[in-house]
């Protein structure tokens, strides 16, 4: 899809688990909404085929070899790209995205690809306008998805590899990510992102906003 058929914006939350991205997805999302523009919200893994194979792994990651595991990601992705987010885009509409092709880099690449490699492999997904990428030490994420969440860790979620997975997010290097201090409170991780959002809109087609 050419930049020419793009209308829309493509607002992507990257971060490891526990960083309260997708709190403050919602909260965005509530906004925008109320304030009339044509936003959507949707999340990778997508619960498409692909992407329900891809969360039976989350219980155990044993069934699929590295590189099925990529393979999955990838095919969920395309199916995403090709039957909402370039239609999506090409009517003009907002698109908030729970985890994009950042996040497979980061958990692929921590289990031995090379990240960059992963991302030539995504050409086929459109860049995002925005990626904001949360950030919190990884032992309070951990205590925010036990603790606040009452979830138990997945296969995902461990600790080491949870370290491999943020230090790789920090070495990607593109000009639309936006790093975000996510150890404080909702509210001021919140208006960190409000500020990130009001310089996207106003060098955008979109009104400002308000």
């Amino acid at each position: 899809m050419g930049d020419n058929d793009k209308k829309g914006l493509l607002i992507v939350f990257e971060g490891t688990d526990g960083t309260g991205k997708s709190t403050q997805l919602q909260l965005l999302y509530n906004i925008l909404h109320d304030k009339g523009y044509p936003v959507i919200a949707t999340r990778e893994p997508t619960d498409g085929k692909y992407g329900r194979k891809i969360r039976e792994l989350y219980i155990n990651r044993k069934n699929y070899s590295h590189e099925e595991e990529l393979e999955l990601f990838l095919a969920d992705r395309r199916e995403h790209v090709d039957k909402l987010l370039n239609p999506a885009l090409k009517r003009g509409e907002i698109i908030l995205c729970d985890r994009y092709f950042l996040s497979t880099a980061a958990y692929q690449g921590a289990i031995g690809f090379d990240p960059e490699t992963i991302l030539s492999r995504n050409s086929f997904a459109p860049d995002p306008d925005l990626a904001l990428l949360f950030q919190t030490p990884v032992n309070v994420g951990i205590t925010r998805i036990i603790s606040d969440r009452g979830d138990t860790l997945n296969d995902f979620e461990q600790n080491e590899s949870l370290e491999k997975v943020a230090e790789i997010f920090s070495g990607i290097d593109r000009p639309y990510i936006k790093t975000i201090d996510a150890t404080g409170s909702i509210e001021s991780v919140h208006q960190a992102v409000m500020g990130h959002i009001a310089t996207l809109f106003a060098n955008s087609s979109f009104l400002p906003l308000n």
